[in-house]
């Protein structure tokens, strides 16, 4: 058994062969032998093995079953930026020993020398992701951040261009020359495009390279807290049933902002209009809860709305006074509101809109009597 290569006189022969970079599963050579033995038995059948040249193990040969043919391999991606050629040294050699007696050497070995081709790679952003920590409130205008993408073809006179691929609520460009990404609108915490603090915006990168190739990147904005959101009562509505013991309903606060700019709260009345600290009370329980109490035994059934006032603890804090809508009613016998009709005041009760209906009815009926007598 012996390599055939035309051209050679001993035994050692050069094979040929190139791949391009990455790609693999591609026949790079075939290495031709000759045997004497009857085709398609032990005998003839040949087993190669490469000697030395692939450390890494990026290559295999499998022998054809048909011609007995060595098929050189790659298995594993190759990187014309670390390895430009690899030279292999391959053995072959018989599937079963030869007899006894017979001088010839047991194997026959070839050299297979293979060229890797360079192929345009596509940019790669690195970290992907890239996580950075802002503090919410950034105006528009302020650089944020460079991020940038590497090339992988050093040998390439190429340029990097960018792009942005994903920005749900708008709020970054980048430049197409330098990467620098820059707010082009107010980074908000609080916003429905922000999940668990993060906010998430993909860029693409793409080199001049024929054909030309890219690469995304994503930026993770991890944004910090500031206190820009006053709290409001909660719940919004409520009923209070007009019974001396108890009258008091619990509410609390919620702020769109988290600890330490959230609670614990304050509660307060304010001092107009007078009536509301006249009927009314709020007791703080404690960071986050308080009680809405009645001060009177009685009070004119309908519908409240009652101004509190809630004070954050965030440096510097924020207040807001927002509206409690409070229906007051009569107890029916299991200590619930009875029915009553929605009547909407600040602070007015129903013998306050009887007087000013009585009022209009009584204006109605003076104009009635001057236009008859006309």
């Amino acid at each position: 058994m012996a390599f055939v290569q035309p051209g050679f006189r001993d035994n050692h022969l050069i094979f040929y062969g190139e791949v391009p970079e990455n790609r693999i599963d591609v026949v790079v050579a075939n290495l031709t032998v000759t045997d004497k033995d009857q085709p398609h038995t032990n005998a003839w059948n040949t087993v190669y093995r490469i000697v030395s040249g692939d450390a890494t193990g990026r290559f295999t040969i499998r022998t054809d079953p048909n011609s007995n043919d060595g098929l050189v391999t790659v298995v594993k991606p190759i990187d014309f930026e670390t390895n430009r050629m690899f030279v292999l040294t391959v053995a072959a050699e018989n599937q079963v020993p030869l007899i006894k007696g017979i001088h010839h050497p047991p194997q026959s070995t070839a050299t297979v020398s293979i060229t890797i081709i360079d192929v345009n790679e596509s940019p790669y952003f690195s970290p992907n992701p890239k996580l950075i920590r802002q503090e919410e409130g950034l105006m528009p205008g302020n650089l944020l951040v460079t991020f940038n993408a590497q090339d992988p073809d050093r040998y390439m006179q190429q340029t990097v261009r960018y792009s942005k691929l994903s920005d749900p609520g708008n709020w970054l460009k980048i430049d197409a020359m330098n990467g620098q990404i820059t707010t082009i609108a107010v980074l908000d915490r609080e916003s429905m495009y922000v999940k668990n603090n993060m906010y998430n915006a993909t860029f693409l990168a793409t080199d001049s390279g024929i054909p030309p190739m890219s690469g995304t990147g994503t930026l993770q904005i991890y944004l910090l807290d500031i206190n820009d959101n006053a709290p409001q009562v909660f719940p919004r509505e409520v009923e209070i049933c007009e019974r001396p013991d108890p009258n008091a309903i619990n509410i609390t606060a919620v702020d769109a902002d988290i600890n330490p700019n959230a609670g614990p709260f304050i509660f307060e009345l304010p001092f107009s209009p007078m009536d509301i600290k006249k009927n009314w009370t709020i007791t703080r329980i404690n960071g986050d809860h308080a009680q809405l109490s009645l001060k009177i035994a009685s009070l004119d059934d309908g519908i409240y709305n009652i101004p509190i006032q809630i004070t954050d603890s965030g440096n510097p804090s924020l207040s807001n006074t927002s509206y409690l809508r409070v229906k007051v009613c009569s107890c029916d016998m299991n200590g619930y509101c009875s029915g009553v009709a929605p009547i909407i005041g600040t602070g007015l009760g129903t013998g306050a809109i009887i007087a000013i209906l009585l009022c209009i009815i009584i204006l109605l009926i003076s104009y009635s009597l001057e236009t008859v007598r006309n």
